[in-house]
């Protein structure tokens, strides 16, 4: 058995959802360590600080496929069953094919509402944090900062588009086929 057969995603959402996620958690574990070296300083600058720490720290997950090693460990067959259905279903995703098999097609079923919610709640979510983090660096000054939270936000906007239209298309083929 591999090692990724024993452990459950962190997350089960669709993207960009659980980069949004480990971004926001990534921002606020380092906002305390922002705070304490901006003593002296902006408690705004010291939360533009975290921020980027937070959008580039929230990378690293994915990067080292991390929300799949640092996952919990399945210990019920429903649990192991979920998680080879949310498998299934992101193979499916990415080849645009719904599966052949009845099993397949139940677990992508079951599923494709996980996707429809990641894409939808992070773009609504990035949106509010990155939006509010590039007004942010914008008063405080930090123009390049801003511009680097513009571009991460259209990349999860778009990210979530694409997730939403080929959600849209397997939901379709589900349903016809």
């Amino acid at each position: 058995m591999a090692a990724n057969d024993r452990l459950a995603p962190l997350v089960r959402l669709g993207q960009p959802g659980p980069y949004v996620i480990f971004m926001i958690i990534a921002a606020l574990l380092w906002l305390p360590l922002r705070l304490w070296d901006e003593r002296d300083g902006s408690a705004l600058v010291a939360v533009v600080r975290a921020g980027l720490g937070g959008v580039v720290w929230g990378v690293f997950p994915f990067a080292m496929n991390l929300g799949v090693r640092m996952g919990r460990k399945r210990r019920t067959a429903a649990e192991q069953e979920r998680a080879a259905g949310w498998r299934v279903t992101e193979v499916a995703l990415r080849s645009g094919e719904p599966p052949a098999d009845e099993a397949g097609r139940a677990a992508v079923t079951d599923d494709l509402a996980a996707v429809r919610r990641g894409a939808l709640g992070g773009a609504a979510v990035g949106t509010l944090f990155l939006g509010a983090l590039a007004a942010l660096a914008v008063a405080v000054g930090w123009t390049a900062s801003a511009i680097g939270f513009g571009v991460v936000l259209v990349v999860v906007l778009a990210v979530a588009v694409r997730t939403a239209r080929r959600e849209r298309r397997l939901r379709a083929a589900v349903l016809t086929g």
